[in-house]
């Protein structure tokens, strides 16, 4: 197995250290992210193999990208959504594809672990080019939940440029899916149904359980627990459920799905 050789911990460590300063000059993550994504790339690298890695970069710089862009369009601050990530979304979008690498070392066949990391990998790259391309979306979006009209940037705002992008994600998931060999008709029905579903599920815990936040000095709504350098007021959900914990359940639930799909 790939894991039990040399060669390829140091191929890990040379291009997770080459991709690790390419992050810095390029402001797709800061230091934080930077440090979280180490040991995440490293784990996939090595114990799913370069299959599994291509994946998750393909994922990473499509979604820096997509990220710089909405910020040139729009700005940084809708929702103070993340324009260089740190180590809580490094780890809510790949802690549990590393898991899932881990896999590997264990009884499970390979088709169910590689359609569990493609739930998990897809969940995440199709919840987060919906939301980057959502943001563009020329009028208010719908919360999930009521259809009710909301601000850009609400959590569990959906809007027919979010599925879009969502859409588009599966697609160029699936296409480097098959570039790199990882082929198979289940597998790819599974990755599209759960990236789907668990995009889905994502705007439903948004919309239902995540902590929402009101300014008390500017009177903005937020993500974040402290604004203007405030403790911001709860208005909405569960304190300690932010939106990492959802993109980290939601990443848990697209594994679960393909997998049961492609073990039925």
């Amino acid at each position: 197995m790939n894991a039990f050789n040399p060669i390829v911990h140091v191929e890990a460590a040379a291009v997770i250290s080459i991709l690790a300063l390419l992050s810095l000059r390029f402001k797709l993550l800061n230091k934080g992210g930077v440090l979280a994504s180490i040991p995440i790339g490293y784990i996939i690298y090595v114990f799913g193999g370069m299959e599994y890695f291509t994946l998750l970069l393909v994922f990473y710089l499509t979604s820096g990208v997509a990220t710089k862009l909405r910020v040139k369009q729009i700005g940084k601050n809708v929702m103070d959504k993340d324009w260089i990530r740190g180590w809580r979304n490094v780890v809510a979008n790949g802690a549990a594809a590393a898991i899932i690498s881990l896999l590997n070392l264990t009884e499970f066949s390979r088709g169910q672990i590689t359609a569990a990391y493609l739930g998990a990998v897809g969940t995440a790259f199709a919840d987060t080019l919906a939301t980057e391309v959502g943001l563009l979306y020329p009028r208010e979006p719908r919360l999930i939940t009521n259809m009710k009209r909301v601000k850009r940037g609400t959590p569990g705002a959906i809007s027919p440029y979010g599925y879009l992008g969502g859409a588009i994600a599966i697609l160029i998931l699936i296409f480097f899916s098959a570039v790199t060999g990882i082929v198979g008709l289940k597998i790819i029905i599974a990755a599209i149904i759960s990236g789907i579903l668990g995009m889905t599920i994502d705007s439903i815990l948004g919309a239902t359980i995540q902590s929402k936040y009101k300014c008390i000095v500017c009177g903005k709504l937020t993500e974040n627990r402290v604004h203007c350098g405030e403790t911001a007021e709860k208005v909405e959900g569960i304190s300690f459920i932010d939106t990492h914990i959802v993109n980290l359940i939601s990443t848990i639930s697209g594994a679960i799905i393909a997998y049961l799909i492609v073990s039925i």
